[in-house]
């Protein structure tokens, strides 16, 4: 794979966050937003998160001190959306201006009333703030840059039930208007304007998500029914797949999966869709006559000989006393994999198909189960982006000492092959190679050829005398480093083959101190840029969700 790696030093952190450009990082201790640049790490510009005067208590523990949620960059990169969800309050930073507020923020939403936010984001045009408020009561659409609020009311969940045209024109949200279930579109380029409602014949929809051509939009209802529904964003349905509907298998018109749909994903090109169930299969349905074309299934044991099992060594960690590089080791098809039996006694038993996702180009399709949480499956998909009939093979299986705690493709594979980063929370980062090569083997453990099939895994320990469990990571938007979190720190892995002598901070094994973040003046010079003058029509800086 790689001829070596860089980390950088381990720094202090909850939250980690590439700017859209990737030349900056915003990272937040405690009450804290750091922003640092990529590149060399060293601190740009800090702001503090302070509760209004309301809510502010007398108290000077670090437990009333702000405790930030989630931090999101603007389409631009030139603001910050902060958010508490114990404070109900959302700030808004500028890196190129300083904010009229209390805190140097731009604008800050909530903090007051009994219906407080439970989530902020941006809106795609980067000038428009979205907010949540508790219990499903309404979602405030705020315009930064003229101060005018837009409310829709009664959205069903923040979660998983809004989403966007890929040309970011339009946004789909689920409302509950009577106790029916519908979906409204707005045109944000016209304020958010409601141009279509559409009534649904669901019970109770758990998720929407507009295909990435733009020509349907999918609707999975309660998970103790396998059904989903397909619009068209102009109204009419196009297709209600259920276990009765006669395309739901390829070889059986009388399968019954018992439960319902768990996790959806459109394939790049928007023309199939994978239904991960919670019985543990993953179905794709092909857009034209919306059939089922394939059925995905996984047992305690491979059934393709032609599938690549790697295994991560026991106990390397400690063999390499933290500080190694290892392969992993590779085992014959078919194989035994390790999986545990889910409890139905239990509520919440661990079962289905826990996450899926393709790849940037659609060629392959990763799969974690709930019944084997140490093993992810990779598989092909298109043989090219253009081609117009999948074909879904067994590629590799990878398969882990520890749980898996989260898996990320690289965004970037042109001229580059195909990548995934995995954690386990344990003090390395696994990194998946397709391109990767290994040496085939005759009867007489003589080395015959190359095979390509299935890639390669390595195991990078991450060097640290503090302890360090990989709980999180995101790759930067042009895959030239890798952010890697634990519960309150994170390091950055450079490639060893990228030649950038900015990019060469090796790690020295020594924490950084915060003393001087305390102290960083939140004036800094030396960076500069023009922002979105955002504050003209704000009237001092503060949107007010509550009086809006």
């Amino acid at each position: 794979m790689s001829g070596g790696y860089d980390f950088s030093q381990i720094y202090h952190a909850s939250i980690v966050s590439y700017s859209p450009g990737t030349t900056f990082l915003a990272t937040v201790f405690q009450n804290r937003v750091i922003i640092r640049s990529t590149s060399t790490l060293q601190i740009v510009r800090t702001w503090a998160c302070a509760k209004s005067q309301g809510l502010a208590s007398s108290s000077r523990d670090i437990d009333d001190q702000v405790k930030i949620d989630s931090v999101e960059w603007s389409e631009d990169g030139l603001h910050i959306l902060v958010f508490s969800a114990v404070s109900h309050s959302a700030w808004v930073f500028g890196l190129a201006s300083d904010g009229d507020g209390e805190s140097g923020e731009v604008a800050r939403i909530g903090g007051q009333g009994v219906d407080g936010l439970v989530m902020v984001e941006w809106g795609r045009t980067g000038k428009q703030v979205l907010a949540w408020s508790e219990h499903g009561l309404k979602l405030a659409i705020y315009d930064l840059s003229t101060g005018v609020t837009r409310i829709i009311q009664n959205p069903k969940s923040h979660h998983h039930c809004h989403s966007y045209s890929p040309d970011n024109r339009f946004l789909a949200i689920v409302e509950k208007h009577l106790g029916k279930e519908y979906v409204g579109v707005y045109d944000v380029l016209d304020g958010y304007l409601l141009i279509r409602h559409i009534l649904l014949s669901t019970i109770d929809v758990q998720g929407l998500s507009w295909s990435p051509c733009g020509r349907y939009f999918a609707i999975w209802d309660s998970p103790l029914s396998y059904s989903i529904h397909i619009h068209s964003p102009l109204g009419p349905l196009l297709t209600h797949l259920s276990n009765s509907s006669p395309t739901f298998s390829p070889n059986s018109t009388t399968e019954d999966p018992g439960l319902g749909i768990r996790t959806v994903a459109w394939a790049p090109r928007g023309k199939w869709i994978a239904l991960g169930g919670w019985d543990g299969k993953v179905r794709i349905i092909e857009s034209e006559g919306w059939r089922c074309i394939a059925v995905m299934n996984w047992g305690n044991r491979t059934s393709d000989r032609e599938a690549t099992i790697w295994r991560e060594p026991n106990d390397w960690l400690a063999d390499t006393r933290g500080r190694g590089i290892v392969q992993f080791d590779r085992t014959l098809s078919p194989g035994l994999l390790p999986t545990t039996r889910p409890d139905l006694s239990k509520a919440n038993p661990r079962a289905g198909v826990s996450h899926m996702s393709f790849d940037k180009d659609g060629a392959l399709i990763l799969v974690r189960l709930e019944s084997s949480p140490n093993v992810v499956h990779i598989h092909t998909f298109l043989e090219t982006p253009t081609s117009e009939t999948p074909i879904i093979t067994h590629l590799t299986s990878l398969v882990f000492t520890s749980p898996v705690r989260s898996t990320r493709w690289c965004p970037v594979s042109e001229g580059k092959s195909r990548r995934l980063a995995v954690t386990t929370r344990v003090a390395a980062i696994y990194l998946w190679d397709e391109e990767g090569g290994w040496m085939e083997e005759n009867t007489d453990g003589e080395a015959v050829d190359e095979n390509r099939r299935g890639g390669t895994i390595e195991g990078v320990a991450i060097p640290s005398r503090s302890d360090f469990s990989a709980l999180d990571l995101h790759w930067a938007h042009d895959g030239s480093s890798l952010a890697i979190q634990d519960k309150s720190q994170f390091c950055l892995l450079y490639d060893g083959d990228q030649e950038n002598e900015e990019k060469s901070l090796r790690m020295d094994g020594t924490d950084e101190g915060l003393s001087h973040v305390m102290e960083e003046d939140e004036d800094e010079e030396g960076w500069s840029g023009y922002g979105l003058q955002l504050r003209e029509g704000l009237r001092g800086g503060y949107v007010n969700a509550i009086r809006a």
